[in-house]
């Protein structure tokens, strides 16, 4: 690709919203969706709201195939089933009529300032006044406390009354908030939104933390997205962690000494002297490990002692992406966005 060539494209006959619009929102992945908190929200919007494709960047210029691949069938003498990841930008319909944009798809692995450059064209030309940036995060933090987000700006006005746990630190950049920084050094407004994960939980399917992102675009941008379906996921989630958490003296004292550490930080925060560190990937990985392999030996246990109770445990879900479709609701691997 030319450096001066532009990776989005307009699909044939569009060449722009059909209605105006105001407010981007992107749900571009960075590093893993922990959580599978961006897939929540996406098939919410998508599953609730009218919406249609508009155009879409050249994958093939911002993907290194050999580190991302997708997955491939083979069956019997042939393969098939081969899906290419897409960078997709959709216009959706709220609640109340009102227009906006999703971007939707995998963070990029290359060509991060052509795609800044693309977007903040795009951002221009359509008279986006707000871009949103999503993304979810691990913190050490219990499933049985309110699921929190991290807000920041591109200019301090834009979220008053908004204090974080955190203070200065250095974290290994993502497009997404390289995006954000280069929109507001355009004097772009930007509004980031990372929900929090269980830091125990940030390997699996957590739709609370799905649940508090919608909620928080919603407060952001004024838009009426649907939430519903998200809170009864959560519930349902919720009960079985805590049907797994009670079946185990372990989980029971992690969580515990959880939850007094969030009593304490959210104490200290009130008073204006604390900050969070978050885990780094080793410390997450051990405790999702310990987390599954409890949920394992749990699982197992009961089925030991039970041939006929089949309904104490969670249970495999099925292939559907809706958010209503929560009775067969386990727990899983997170995923990309375009499961």
């Amino acid at each position: 690709m030319d450096q001066h060539s532009d990776p989005y494209s307009w699909h044939p006959g569009i060449v722009g919203p059909d209605q105006e619009v105001s407010t981007l929102i992107t749900l571009v992945q960075s590093f893993n969706d922990t959580g599978r908190v961006q897939a929540r929200v996406r098939d919410a919007i998508f599953s609730e709201l009218p919406h249609h494709e508009l155009g879409e960047f050249d994958i093939d210029f911002l993907l290194d195939h050999r580190d991302t691949r997708q997955p491939i069938i083979f069956d019997t003498d042939h393969f098939e089933g081969y899906e290419r990841p897409r960078m997709v930008l959709h216009e959706v319909t709220d609640q109340l009529g009102q227009a906006f944009l999703v971007l939707d798809g995998p963070e990029p692995a290359l060509g991060w300032e052509s795609m800044v450059s693309s977007l903040t064209d795009l951002v221009d030309s359509i008279g986006i006044r707000l871009t949103v940036i999503t993304d979810s995060i691990p913190v050490p933090t219990p499933h049985t406390r309110p699921a929190t987000i991290t807000r920041w700006a591109s200019r301090p006005e834009l979220i008053l009354g908004s204090a974080s746990s955190f203070g200065r630190v250095q974290v290994p950049a993502s497009f997404p908030v390289v995006l954000g920084q280069r929109l507001g050094e355009t004097n772009h407004a930007v509004i980031g939104l990372a929900s929090h994960v269980p830091h125990y939980l940030a390997d699996l399917d957590y739709p609370e933390s799905a649940r508090a992102l919608v909620e928080a675009l919603r407060g952001a941008t004024g838009l009426a997205l649907p939430i519903n379906p998200l809170a009864m996921a959560a519930r349902t989630v919720h009960a079985e962690i805590d049907a797994q958490v009670e079946g185990s003296e372990e989980l029971k004292a992690m969580l515990h000494a959880l939850e007094e550490q969030y009593d304490s930080r959210v104490a200290q925060r009130e008073l204006g002297t604390t900050e969070v560190s978050v885990p780094d990937a080793e410390d997450i990985g051990a405790e999702v490990e310990d987390f599954l392999r409890s949920i394992g030996d749990s699982d197992q246990g009961r089925d030991d002692s039970s041939d006929e109770d089949t309904s104490s445990g969670p249970r495999h879900g099925g292939g559907g992406n809706s958010d209503d479709d929560t009775s067969g609701y386990r727990p899983r691997r997170g995923g990309d966005s375009n499961e």
